[in-house]
């Protein structure tokens, strides 16, 4: 079973890596997902040299990755997208959410409109980032043996780098005989799926979508639920050829669209429902956006849980599924988590051949040859394990990269109590870093293009600012990280997110990991003027040489 990006299996990702290259750079990418092709072809305008180091054999990051039955964005059409006209005025999209396959068929196309291969090494895992104090460079290492000098390094890993896995007795042993494999790791050549004894673990937004699809075509699909996810409907439909041409000309503005809510008891009871009601038929993610009190409120969350309880429960016929998938008790704040979409997961659920395992009254106690065994000695079997389990997010996959500071400084060591950074892009005593879509920025709660864009947007006025006051080094400082913090506490203390038992907006999805608030709940408008404030008219939050 395959555990990591960096390591062989049989997935069918995996190929023969180049030879080994040795660069000067200006700038160091790690990552060739929506960031780090965005910041590229920035970077190409300013005539600086870069190169993007990417572990896959292709563009698109996550979507080059995921390829499991059901994989599709949930940000709605046109915005999932990148704000490049040249890319976006020669391409079309057939649905409103788009497949993985129309995914990578769209990065396909931004890489034959902005040729972003001839700028990135393929295939090699880079393991290692040093800050040369002598010359204020970083000096990086892939497990290939290449290396690049440059003056800056900039991770546009995302906040989904490394995997999570559970700790079941039996499962490194290798005690189950049948096929096991993480979501995120589903073989490029496809598995058959039809006839077989399928087992999923999980119910995040993977879950709910491998879920829905496996259970059309599985003899047998037994569905391990921990925490109920408190879905919302999706809304597909295909987007008619017609239709995306009239919209292309509104897509400069639609690709720049921030969208401001209301608050949720300005209005009566019954314009509440009316509003619930056409929200919950036309699907999508607007609820949340809408109603910018649902996560401050109390009674107005009740009341959205209330509603969804009673549309979700009438989707249903079997009482006992309905009790473990829409609980009398809301099993955390509704929004708490990642509301992901669904098309008729509620339905499949229901299903005579799809059983529900709940793991707070039956929890896994280890595997055996043909299966799964719960705390009452049901073995559950299955000839395939899919394990939908998630992510260490936002910090696993950044600290798993050997960077180093001056003064020995390491990231992993810096992190290791908790995560501290300035505008959720730079870190203080690792000078001339910047990240990308990760820990202390709006990462969970604004739609990713539109952040990354965003931030990479900023760290070329930060380099572009150096240049011409003749700079060659920027820190963040210690105070202007702590401020920063404190200010993402303070607002994420006003919110009912805490509430969430577990969730990998606090880190609390994995076990040992510090539960904090790791994602700014500020919203995009005034995330931008931070960021803005931070540079204009003069320096603030760092030291500048």
């Amino acid at each position: 079973m395959r555990r990591d990006l960096g390591a062989p299996g049989a997935n069918g990702h995996t190929k023969k890596k180049s030879d080994p290259v040795n660069l000067e750079l200006d700038v160091v990418i790690v990552g060739a997902g929506f960031a780090g092709i965005y910041l590229l072809h920035l970077l190409r305008k300013e005539g600086l040299r870069a190169k993007i180091v990417e572990v896959g054999h292709g563009l698109g990051g996550v979507w080059y990755w995921n390829s499991y039955p059901g994989a599709r964005v949930d940000s709605p059409y046109p915005v999932y997208a990148l704000n490049i006209p040249e890319v976006y005025n020669t391409w079309t999209w057939s649905e409103s959410y788009p497949t993985y396959k129309e995914l990578r068929q769209y990065f396909q196309h931004v890489d034959s409109i902005l040729d972003i291969s001839k700028d990135v090494i393929y295939g090699e895992k880079l393991v290692k980032a040093t800050f040369d104090e002598a010359t204020n460079n970083w000096v990086s290492e892939t497990d290939n043996g290449s290396s690049f000098t440059s003056r800056f390094f900039c991770s546009c890993i995302g906040f989904a780098a490394k995997r999570l896995f559970p700790d079941w007795p039996g499962l490194k042993e290798g005690a189950y005989k049948g096929q096991i494999l993480h979501s995120s790791f589903w073989p490029a050549s496809g598995i058959d799926i039809c006839g077989r004894k399928v087992a999923v673990v999980g119910t995040g937004a993977t879950g709910v979508q491998l879920s829905q699809e496996v259970a059309r075509n599985t003899e047998r699909l037994t569905c391990f639920i921990r925490t109920p996810n408190l879905t919302w409907p999706m809304g597909l439909e295909r987007i008619a050829p017609e239709q995306a041409e009239k919209d292309r000309e509104l897509l400069p503005y639609l690709l720049g669209e921030k969208r401001y809510g209301n608050i949720f008891f300005d209005s009566t009871p019954k314009e509440r429902e009316v509003r619930l009601e056409r929200q919950y038929q036309e699907g999508g993610p607007e609820v949340l956006f809408s109603h910018t009190d649902i996560l401050t409120n109390q009674a107005a969350n009740d009341e959205i849980y209330n509603f969804w309880r009673r549309k979700t429960r009438a989707r249903m016929s079997d009482g006992r599924k309905a009790d473990v998938l829409a609980p009398t008790k809301p099993p955390y704040p509704f929004g708490g988590r990642r509301v992901s979409l669904e098309q008729d997961y509620y339905e499949q659920m229901d299903r005579p051949h799809v059983a529900l395992v709940d793991l707070n009254s039956t929890p896994v106690t280890h595997l055996v040859s043909k299966g799964i065994v719960t705390s009452d000695g049901t073995i559950h079997e299955a000839d395939l394990i899919i394990l939908a389990t998630g992510f260490d997010a936002l910090t696993g996959g950044f600290k798993d990269i050997a960077i180093t500071g001056p003064k020995g400084l390491t990231l992993e060591g810096k992190w290791n109590n908790g995560t501290h950074a300035y505008l959720g892009m730079t870190i203080s005593g690792l000078p001339n870093l910047f990240y990308t879509y990760g820990a202390l920025a709006p990462t969970a709660f604004a739609n990713g293009p539109t952040l990354v864009e965003l931030q990479a947007n900023w760290i070329i006025e930060v380099m572009r600012k150096m240049q011409l006051e003749g700079l060659t080094k920027i820190d963040a400082t210690q105070e202007a990280e702590r401020e920063w913090k404190d200010k993402v506490e303070s607002m994420e203390a006003m919110t009912l997110r805490g509430n969430a038992e577990r969730s990998w907006y606090h880190g609390s999805n994995v076990p040992g990991k510090k539960r904090e608030p790791l994602i700014y709940p500020g919203g995009i408008p005034l995330y931008r003027k931070e960021m803005q404030e931070a540079i204009v008219p003069d320096w603030k939050g760092v030291t500048v040489s």
